[in-house]
């Protein structure tokens, strides 16, 4: 019953606007008031909330287009060097007000800054947007997506250089490893299981996010890097079987990422509902939004040429952090044990950020099904 509950519950409530993470949050926070031993651990929501959040970045990184980034270089590294000022100087503030260390505020900024790729992707399509105003949007979330995981694969072992060291070089054996894995696969595997590439690039993103949570940190790195090799295989990507891949991945990954973020919503405790709390999300909210409206604006306006975004399209596509912000908390939690006001106020920022695209934008026409010659089967 609770797994039908949360394959169904959430798609059914896209239809008032309100994104599928965010229903399926708030489900997991009910059914952790209503039982005192929720499933948090449990091992079949837990399985399914690791497929669900590895084959979503498998997803955002295969949608990385290398071509795309290397032409648009000059102005993505001057944007991502802005960013990069701005991660420090939360992060700092940060410090500074809310008494935690460096390496907790460092990771708060990211949370507090860094768009889901994979969430605004899957959600720009039902809005009306021109071709430049989604491009722009795609581009800057995943290299704004890059820095943040590449920053947040420091920031957790930032106070055990060695262990990073170590991380660092079995991340690079990885890289070096897996377009070798996908070049077996296509030659000796895939002509004789035809239809099998979903489910090995599906298992492959399991195995090395699971991998990087081992190393210290977490299951979307993995992923995230096993999305990008993959993304350069002409077979996955640009072949007559690329589209249908790809549409089969987005839908095995809107299957079962509402598990993680149910999961996540089984943090929600009540002792996490208190004034310091709130006021801690108020303040995220008054100054975080304004200050990351003002500095994607800034960049769009200085540092893209012939792209006019006068009403700041960009800039407010961009807010939704939902993923970020949820993973992180969960970091937060489980490796730092931060104080729950302070999680509290994370999440509520996070929920109003990534609900706010869904409220400003207007949505396309939805389709319209012919249902004049539908009958009954008995008759």
């Amino acid at each position: 019953m609770l797994v039908a509950a949360i394959l169904l519950i959430p798609k059914l409530l896209m239809r008032f606007k309100i994104p599928f993470g965010i229903s399926a949050f708030f489900l997991g926070s009910i059914f952790a008031f209503l039982y005192q031993k929720p499933f948090y651990d449990d091992p079949i929501i837990t399985l399914l909330s690791q497929l669900g959040i590895t084959s979503l970045f498998l997803f955002a990184g295969m949608e990385i287009e290398i071509e795309e980034i290397a032409e648009k270089k000059t102005s993505l590294l001057k944007y991502l060097s802005k960013s990069l000022m701005v991660i420090a100087l939360v992060s700092s503030v940060l410090f500074y007000f809310l008494g935690q260390g460096i390496q907790v505020s460092l990771i708060m900024a990211i949370a507090l800054l860094t768009p889901s790729a994979g969430f605004i992707l899957s959600s720009i399509k039902s809005y009306k947007l021109d071709k430049d105003q989604k491009f722009w949007i795609k581009l800057k979330s995943i290299s704004k997506e890059i820095a943040a995981i590449s920053v947040l694969f420091v920031a957790l072992q930032i106070d055990a250089p060695k262990k990073l060291l170590v991380s660092t070089l079995i991340l690079l054996g990885m890289i070096f490893i897996l377009p070798r894995v996908f070049k077996f696969f296509l030659k000796v595997i895939a002509p004789h299981a035809p239809g099998t590439e979903v489910s090995f690039l599906v298992l492959i993103a399991f195995t090395t996010g699971i991998l990087t949570k081992k190393l210290g940190t977490h299951y979307l790195v993995g992923a995230f890097i096993t999305g990008i090799v993959a993304g350069q295989f002409t077979h996955f990507m640009n072949s007559d079987r690329s589209e249908s891949i790809l549409e089969v991945i987005a839908s095995f990954f809107a299957m079962f990422v509402p598990f993680y973020f149910f999961k996540a919503g089984m943090i929600l405790k009540t002792d996490m509902f208190n004034t310091e709390g709130l006021l801690i999300g108020l303040s995220f909210i008054a100054l975080i939004i304004p200050l990351r409206l003002f500095s994607v604006d800034l960049g769009v306006k200085y540092f893209i040429d012939d792209f006019d975004d006068k009403n700041k399209t960009v800039a407010k596509a961009l807010l939704p952090n939902l993923i970020f912000g949820l993973v992180i908390v969960s970091v937060l939690k489980n490796q730092f044990d931060v104080k729950n006001s302070i999680l509290f106020g994370i999440i509520l920022y996070t929920l109003v950020v990534s609900i706010l695209p869904a409220i400003l934008f207007e949505n396309k026409d939805p389709v319209k099904y012919d249902t004049s010659k539908i009958q009954d089967s008995h008759s």
